[in-house]
């Protein structure tokens, strides 16, 4: 036998064995196949989706970190103390900034009787909260009239830490509850004000306890920290929010609502107002519902945080606050109060 034909033949002798082989393949995948099929029958563990880095949480900021380490109302620390008078005003700080501007901006409400509101009589915006910040400005400019180194502002409720941001103004004096959340937005002054939040409703509406709200229309402003403790305490009360807190006493003088949830601070601006509506207190226990003012301002200028509360402790110290008080007490029938102490972070 040549070599040739045995290379033939080994050929020829090996293809039925190629095909025993290919049919023991299909063999075996078919068993494979169906073994899987039977385990997709079993339970299956629960599978956790991936987390991308576009869907994990972001840290906290270094201002939400301090926060919530030492609370909303700690503050920096006044720096210089004492004030430098006008024409010494460090170079390259925001105040010197504001002087050369030549008035300083703020942020207030135009409807809040008491604490910021727009006269009648003058049409000028006028209150406690204004001036709060007229003393603000006149140690950046001294004591000139309040028409030329103040401007004021309005904003609503929903506005009045977004326009911070923005740099629309220099700060916002507000009635801002200082929060972890908004301090993740702008930084917050020391406390300048303590307000507890209560229910106005009509004489004679028979509510009296917060059972006596489920399913009754309540009116709120929108962004307020009203809203939360609203969803907290009264959850089976229908929300109703509005743009404007002289809205929720429109809402309630027409019958839209059943109550408006608000700072007393606003209530008692708004008892004048119209005589068939009164302050219901207790509801929501004062403990829960305490809001701690303070001025708006932005992160990118801390050396005004701490200007701003140097004039605030001066006014703590020389009895201006007190005097400022005493005004609201007149007007409205605001209980007495002392200035609420001063509360700093560490460094």
């Amino acid at each position: 036998m040549t070599p040739r034909r045995w290379v033939s033949r080994v050929r020829v002798l090996a293809a039925p064995a190629l095909v025993v082989v290919a049919v023991a393949a299909c063999s075996s995948a078919r068993t494979s196949d169906a073994a899987l099929d039977s385990l997709e029958l079993l339970p299956q563990p629960p599978t956790t989706p991936a987390v991308t880095d576009a869907e994990a949480p972001e840290p906290p900021s270094a201002a939400e970190a301090a926060c919530e380490a030492e609370g909303p109302t700690a503050s920096y620390r006044p720096d210089p103390a004492p004030l430098p008078s006008p024409d010494e005003l460090p170079e390259g700080t925001a105040m010197r900034e504001i002087q050369e501007r030549g008035r300083l901006i703020v942020g207030v409400d135009e409807n809040t009787k008491g604490f910021s509101y727009r006269s009648q009589s003058t049409g000028e915006i006028e209150g406690f909260e204004v001036d709060i910040a007229y003393e603000i400005a006149k140690r950046i400019f001294g004591p000139l009239d309040r028409d030329i180194i103040l401007q004021t502002k309005p904003v609503i409720t929903d506005e009045k830490t977004k326009v911070v941001e923005e740099n629309d103004v220099d700060l916002t004096v507000s009635a801002i509850t200082m929060n972890c959340d908004r301090w993740a937005d702008v930084a917050f002054s020391s406390e300048y004000y303590t307000a507890v939040q209560q229910f106005l409703v009509r004489e004679g509406s028979g509510i009296e306890t917060a059972a006596d709200l489920a399913g009754k229309k309540v009116c709120v402003t929108a962004g307020s920290s009203s809203i939360g403790l609203l969803e907290d305490h009264l959850p089976e009360a229908e929300r109703h929010e509005v743009g404007a807190r002289t809205d929720c006493l429109r809402a309630l003088q027409e019958g839209d609502v059943d109550a408006y949830f608000g700072h007393d601070s606003f209530l008692y601006g708004m008892r004048p107002q119209d005589l068939t509506v009164e302050v219901k207190d207790g509801i929501i226990p004062e403990t829960e519902t305490r809001s701690n003012y303070g001025i708006a301002i932005s992160h990118d200028r801390p050396e005004l945080v701490r200007f701003v509360n140097a004039v605030l402790e001066e006014l703590r110290v020389d009895g201006t606050w007190g005097e400022l008080h005493d005004q609201l007490e007149t007007e409205l029938g605001i209980p007495d109060a002392d200035p609420p102490p001063a509360n700093y972070r560490e460094g």
